[in-house]
């Protein structure tokens, strides 16, 4: 009878034992529990460039796991896209440069930029191959073709404006960068600068890569990810955001050195063709990067004053970049990830670039 109840009494121990090991996992960390707390996010972005961070985010389950629903929304025309994110109908936009935004907050909209795409992009400027090009001095006296307030333009003024050739240079304004590419392949201009992606069209028509900006203003900021300040004071918002950065800063570190697997995504999510796609996503003068990069944005605010893009105004371009949600994000996820060299090499590519 005794060995019967401290048999009884054995199973009962190891029983609430084990009931109360339910909650925990291996090394005694506390398990994740599954939540209903899913926070939603619509982001806006051009089809033709799309969101590489929000693409490696779904197929890894980052934003499962980090608690948040984000809605792609695609809108080519990017005053569209402004507009879009003044009436609400987007909270996040994505992929229109970094010239345009700045002329909207210098024009006293409410824009708050929070964190990054592309640092660089892709905007080379083209020629025919008979059209010599050896140094910038080259563009003097020519007329070059842009799409305005779009990145190539922005960048490259920005760069003939240190050189002192700004008032050297005729530019001719098109509505499209396809238009672009026809002004140089039939003579009307002499070179033309355009968006990232249309490297393939320009060479179909015959014209080849003279100059890439980047390999003079490096770091120039391409395209920033921003939303109004207003819709960012509200602490749910900010949750939302912050769960988003989590997520993108996961995918970016899992991009590195895996970019056949974000070509096949982009294909896939674009439905654009793979070789137009990888002369982008795997171009060395493409730089994908989270990162707010204060310090860049400021200098293009500073240099677009100089040039005239942007008028004397009041307005504090510091008082409309939020780094926080990006460094909270970055903080937890080295926390949480001790071993990832990677999150630890992002921390001081912040504080070098944000002071």
């Amino acid at each position: 009878m005794k060995k019967k109840l401290s048999a009884i009494i054995l199973c009962l121990v190891m029983l609430f034992a084990l009931a109360g090991c339910g909650s925990e996992t291996p090394g005694n960390e506390t398990a994740a529990a599954p939540t209903d707390d899913v926070l939603k996010v619509s982001v806006a972005a051009q089809s033709n460039s799309g969101q590489v961070f929000q693409y490696m985010a779904e197929e890894h389950n980052f934003l499962k796991e980090e608690g948040v629903d984000v809605e792609m929304v695609y809108i080519n025309n990017g005053t569209d896209a402004f507009q879009a994110l003044v009436a609400g109908k987007v909270d996040v936009l994505s992929t229109y440069g970094t010239g345009g935004p700045l002329i909207q907050i210098a024009n006293g909209q409410d824009f708050t930029i929070f964190s990054g795409y592309m640092i660089t992009g892709e905007t080379p400027c083209f020629g025919k191959p008979e059209t010599e090009w050896t140094s910038l001095e080259s563009f003097r006296g020519k007329k070059i073709g842009i799409t305005r307030f779009g990145t190539p333009d922005v960048v490259l003024k920005g760069v003939l404006y240190d050189a002192g050739l700004l008032d050297e240079v005729t530019f001719i304004e098109f509505k499209k960068n396809q238009e672009v590419l026809q002004a140089v392949s039939s003579g009307e201009v002499d070179f033309g600068a355009t968006a990232t992606g249309y490297e393939l069209q320009a060479a179909d028509l015959g014209l080849e890569v003279k100059m890439w900006p980047d390999d003079y203003w490096p770091n120039h900021s391409c395209c920033r990810v921003l939303a109004k300040g207003s819709w960012m004071q509200d602490e749910t918002n900010q949750e939302a955001l912050y769960r988003m950065l989590r997520a993108w800063l996961r995918a970016e570190e899992a991009m590195q050195g895996n970019y056949d697997e974000v070509v096949d995504l982009v294909v896939k999510k674009l439905d654009l063709d793979k070789a137009t796609v990888e002369s982008f996503v795997k171009s060395p003068h493409m730089k994908y990067d989270n990162d707010p990069y204060k310090n860049s944005v400021i200098k293009m605010w500073n240099k677009m004053t100089d040039f005239g893009y942007i008028a004397d105004t009041k307005v504090q371009v510091e008082e409309h970049i939020n780094t926080e949600i990006y460094k909270r994000a970055l903080d937890s996820l080295i926390k949480d990830y001790p071993d990832s060299q990677f999150f630890k090499d992002k921390l001081v590519q912040f504080n070098e670039n944000n002071a």
